[in-house]
């Protein structure tokens, strides 16, 4: 069972990431302790572990405020997760069984349903169980963990992107096909190729982003 500071800085990261706490919002910590029904404490705790991961700052004689996202942070982020991954999905295409490649089959179907029903969502958290498929796959599972904690700005960037009706599914859909299919087919340059190529797609109209969302983003990016 998850302690409650575990609960309260949970609860609140996921808000951020899915912008239910705005880029720039001012946050109470009173409001926390009232809707998550917990003590004071947990959530102070909770949100010292935020200012750690660069979420939120506090500004002296003002308050509390959920940082602006960091385009800059965020391309650092997809650089390392580009050199990564192209090597995951290399020993992908050699570590991968039928099973494994049958469960990344299935949640691409289970991208495109969530397309249809257009749960913007359930697709950006299917995209994440489908790379850490790979992962999990070729025993790394730790790497993915610390993967995720460098990754925070460029999640935040993912879902704000992936709410809009501009995105291009079809192609991240078609592009995650093309890297089960070099998977499927041992093919360890082409796995490897695709996969970083694929991840380009990441910060994909970020110029249409900033001008339609720019008090979203560090002014500096």
């Amino acid at each position: 069972m998850q302690s409650l500071n575990e609960v309260a800085y949970q609860t609140i990261l996921s808000d951020i990431l899915k912008l239910k706490f705005r880029p720039g919002e001012r946050i109470q910590d009173k409001d926390l302790v009232d809707r998550l029904k917990i003590s004071r404490t947990p959530v102070r705790e909770a949100i010292l572990r935020l200012k750690n991961d660069g979420l939120m700052t506090t500004v002296p004689q003002s308050g509390t405020y959920v940082t602006r996202i960091s385009l800059k942070s965020a391309l650092n982020a997809r650089f390392v997760r580009q050199s990564v991954e192209r090597d995951v999905a290399k020993e992908a295409a050699t570590d991968m069984n039928e099973s494994d490649i049958l469960d990344t089959k299935t949640l691409i179907s289970k991208q495109e349903l969530a397309t249809k029903q257009n749960n913007s969502e359930d697709f950006f958290y299917l995209d994440n169980d489908f790379h850490k498929k790979f992962y999990s796959a070729t025993d790394k599972d730790e790497v993915w963990t610390w993967l995720q904690a460098l990754t925070l700005q460029l999640d935040r960037y993912r879902f704000l992107r992936i709410q809009q009706s501009e995105m291009p599914v079809d192609k991240i859909l078609q592009q995650h096909r093309g890297i089960v299919e070099a998977i499927e087919n041992h093919d360890k340059a082409l796995a490897g190729r695709r996969a970083f190529n694929h991840l380009n797609l990441m910060l994909a109209e970020k110029d249409n982003l900033l001008k339609k969302f720019p008090d979203y983003f560090e002014e500096n990016h």
